[in-house]
């Protein structure tokens, strides 16, 4: 189980998921922190952290396969923390599941998606229905970003090759330009054996 992590300030690369992937609680609520670490960390590499704030700090340190995001903290909440970590391309497309005691409001569903939420959990909350949901999600995002690692090492793959052909392309066009003149001397001998009298 893993609590609050020193900083070490943002990685140019971020690390890969370990055995266990990484899920990121958000909670202002000790106790609420420590039954979602309780319920996840047998399947789960956890970190937690009690400020939205502190949250962007960590998402742009380490990879996260789920973030479990609090609705009400103090500072900054949920709904602009989500929109914040939908700004930043380390967490554009990490799932957030808000956890919320409060607000089952239609008006703050909504609002939650728009911000960025992927689902919502409400106090109380079933510890089956938890472990199913991050489980759910983090092999979603797992499949979903080796995707996009084949889709940059085919990228990379395809610039590769257009580099190498740009780089022949002058050796190219001399040898075109040199099979023109034989041609055109073949053509010339051609000719002008067409004209020699027998």
């Amino acid at each position: 189980m893993f609590s609050e992590v020193g900083s070490t300030g943002p990685s140019d690369t971020m690390t890969p998921q370990p055995s266990k992937p990484r899920v990121l609680i958000v909670d202002d609520t000790s106790s609420n922190r420590f039954a979602f670490e309780s319920v996840l960390q047998e399947n789960f590499t956890i970190f937690s952290t009690h400020s939205g704030r502190r949250a962007i700090d960590l998402v742009q340190e380490e990879e996260f396969a789920v973030i479990l995001l609090d609705v009400r903290m103090p500072d900054m909440d949920g709904f602009e923390t989500a929109e914040r970590l939908r700004k930043l391309d380390q967490t554009k497309f990490t799932p957030i599941i808000f956890t919320s005691a409060f607000d089952r409001t239609m008006t703050q569903l909504t609002r939650g998606y728009v911000a960025g939420a992927t689902d919502f959990l409400f106090s109380p909350v079933d510890p089956s229905l938890l472990r199913l949901k991050v489980a759910t999600y983090a092999q979603i995002y797992l499949r979903n970003e080796a995707l996009r690692l084949q889709i940059h090492q085919l990228t990379v793959s395809l610039q590769l090759v257009q580099a190498e052909m740009a780089k022949h392309a002058p050796a190219e066009e001399a040898l075109k330009a040199h099979i023109q003149e034989l041609e055109t001397a073949i053509a010339e001998l051609s000719r002008q054996t067409d004209l020699a009298p027998f």
